[in-house]
């Protein structure tokens, strides 16, 4: 009796170091400064971050979600400080200390107008000669930001733009859709309905997760939360979150 009671015990060890047992614990961390994605003062702590921890959690880890500067997240990411950074974009010099899930959200940069305005978006050309609001360090990319022909505005925050394109101060601003949506609606909602977002985008970037390459286990963390959105899109989970949140990125503020 004794014997058997120690292999078994052995065995539940063995259970519990595959860390397949127990949950694991993962720092994750967004800025806070992108709503509706992420803000702590939203439910869950945005759409992105809800979308995030669920599927974390779904692939049996234990997300302790904190927030940090932009600065502090990608250094922290850097000397393994925190495990998952829940929102950003890709690039080459990220993807050296970061390891990136496949895109679960897609971020659409359109343009937004006056409604009586006759504008269009099809290609850069269609810019020339245009006033556009835009915002300091924005990665618009590279072409856009280069061109010579596009007058370029520049202000502190999107809010400050949209303020200047209902005064018909700069012909159109631009931002992520769903920011567009819910910043104007929170902030100046009786603007919305005089304004038109163009369906043409000038970018469209995925939206991931950053795993530190100093966690010993990042790809199979990535690998887990590639599986696990999966799955939250073939069960309804993913679209359920999604309307949770489109809820009030789309209603005006009173």
């Amino acid at each position: 009796m004794p014997n058997r009671i120690y292999r078994m015990f052995g065995m539940l060890l063995i259970g519990l170091c595959s860390g397949t047992a127990v949950a694991a614990n993962l720092s994750v961390v967004h800025s806070g400064q992108w709503p509706p994605y992420s803000g702590q003062e939203l439910p869950e702590q945005g759409l992105a971050v809800d979308l995030v921890a669920t599927a974390l959690k779904r692939a049996g880890y234990s997300p302790k979600i904190r927030v940090d500067s932009l600065d502090r997240i990608l250094e922290g990411g850097k000397i393994g400080v925190y495990d998952v950074f829940a929102t950003p974009w890709y690039s080459d010099e990220r993807n050296d200390y970061l390891l990136f899930s496949k895109p679960y959200l897609e971020s659409y940069i359109r343009f937004i107008k006056q409604k009586d305005k006759d504008y269009e978006f099809d290609s850069l050309d269609d810019l020339s000669g245009k006033l556009v609001g835009v915002v300091a360090g924005y990665a618009y990319g590279d072409e856009f930001n280069q061109s010579r022909d596009i007058i370029r505005i520049s202000e502190r925050n999107l809010i400050q733009n949209v303020l200047k394109l209902t005064q018909g101060r700069i012909d159109l601003t631009l931002d992520d859709e769903l920011v567009l949506r819910y910043e104007i609606n929170r902030f100046m909602p009786s603007s919305m309905a005089k304004l038109e977002i163009l369906a043409k985008p000038l970018a469209v970037r995925g939206v991931h997760i950053g795993v530190s390459r100093e966690n010993p286990d990042h790809e199979r963390i990535v690998t887990d939360f590639d599986k696990a959105i999966v799955e939250m899109k073939k069960d309804g989970t993913y679209d359920k979150i999604l309307n949770k949140h489109k809820a009030y990125i789309e209603k005006p503020a009173h």
